[in-house]
């Protein structure tokens, strides 16, 4: 799990990320930070009141999971998906399920939701 406030980026706990409510239920939000040479690509996906944050990279290819801007589930709402080879991730924990990384998981991001915002834990 990476932890935000622990590497270089320029955030702290309890720095806000965004709103729970700029993320449309079932969508999910986009942050790039940079800390020296390394770029850290996150998302956060929203589902119902709760949110699970990710870097976006596919154990499988190093790649990006989606190919549209804020879209990482697929058509069921029911797993996350790389859009580049079609494996599938549980939400709750980013364990692939299946695909050819099956067994391998999404690296988490600790954020926590507090006062209707999404927080750096």
């Amino acid at each position: 799990m990476i932890k935000l406030s622990a590497i270089n980026v320029g955030l702290g706990v309890g720095d806000i990320l965004c709103s729970l409510n700029d993320i449309e239920d079932g969508c999910a939000k986009e942050f790039s930070y940079r800390s020296d040479r390394d770029i850290y690509d996150i998302f956060i996906q929203r589902h119902g009141g709760d949110v699970f944050a990710f870097v976006n990279n596919c154990p499988h290819a190093g790649m990006p999971l989606n190919m549209e801007a804020g879209k990482f589930m697929e058509k069921t709402g029911k797993y996350l998906m790389c859009h580049t080879h079609g494996a599938l991730f549980q939400l709750s924990d980013g364990l692939c399920v299946a695909g050819p990384c099956n067994g391998a998981s999404l690296q988490s991001v600790d954020v926590l939701i507090e006062k209707g915002n999404i927080i750096v834990v």
